[in-house]
């Protein structure tokens, strides 16, 4: 299974607020913990290292965070990405070009016209960052992107940098992995049925009484919005972003030639 999650038993969740005004809703109902399983590679289970010193194995957190990430990422990493850019995503040429954007940014920013610099930004850059996995919220964070070429998806990690007291946050340091297409539209898939189907039956122990009566929720709110997270999925996969890759090329030439 590649995304994997374990829900916190509902009654050990700690409510959000002070005491007096504890509240819950949705996404703090998603407290447990998370990993990716790519291929021998663990993503987001913390080192040796970081476990002696009392971290727990996966990551602790909302697990919808994971989900609300990917959901967006999901139409980025099928579109697929021309051969000729690839260099750009990763490795030792994509940490080339960081330092080369960043350097033209520093010399452009306040020369060109803002429109003007925002477009060629956002054609040579932005569409990087779409398929980068976000976990700034975690410390240290992770350094994962999901692309995908015509026939696979590519899941690629560097987490050489991401330190716990001197030494290694994470078990998996670099590596890639890959699986194709329809393989990882079925995972996330699996993801998505395999939470929407926990949380429902969370919605309705909350229902039921089972959060303690000093914690405020709204009921209608909370099956509102369970609703609203089922149909995420499809229209994530519905929606077809058009990247204009020729602007994008056109861009970083011409960010490449100052």
């Amino acid at each position: 299974m590649l995304i994997n999650f374990a829900l916190a038993p509902i009654e050990k969740i700690c409510p959000w607020g002070q005491p007096g005004s504890y509240r819950l809703h949705w996404f703090g109902l998603t407290d447990g913990e998370y990993w990716i399983q790519a291929g021998e590679a663990i993503l987001f289970e913390y080192s040796d290292y970081a476990r002696a010193a009392g971290a727990s194995r996966y990551c602790n957190y909302q697990v919808v965070r994971l989900y609300e990430d990917l959901m967006n990422m999901l139409p980025y990493i099928l579109e697929p990405v021309p051969e000729q850019l690839v260099q750009y995503i990763w490795g030792d040429t994509a940490k080339a070009w960081q330092k080369t954007y960043s350097a033209w940014c520093d010399k452009n920013y306040e020369v060109l016209e803002k429109s003007r610099f925002n477009e060629i930004f956002d054609a040579a850059i932005v569409w990087t960052g779409k398929r980068w996995l976000d976990s700034g919220y975690l410390c240290p964070s992770a350094n994962l992107a999901i692309w995908s070429d015509e026939e696979q998806v590519h899941i690629e990690w560097d987490n050489r940098d991401r330190i716990f007291d001197g030494n290694p946050a994470w078990s998996a340091i670099l590596g890639s992995y890959h699986m194709p297409r329809s393989e990882f539209v079925e995972e996330v898939r699996a993801f998505h049925s395999r939470l929407m189907e926990q949380m429902a039956v969370r919605v309705q122990q909350v229902q039921e009484g089972a959060l303690s009566s000093k914690i405020e929720i709204d009921l209608p709110g909370l099956f509102k919005e369970h609703a609203k997270r089922v149909r995420t999925l499809e229209a994530a996969l519905n929606f077809l972003p058009l990247t204009d890759w020729k602007e994008t090329e056109r861009a970083i030439r011409e960010i490449r030639e100052v």
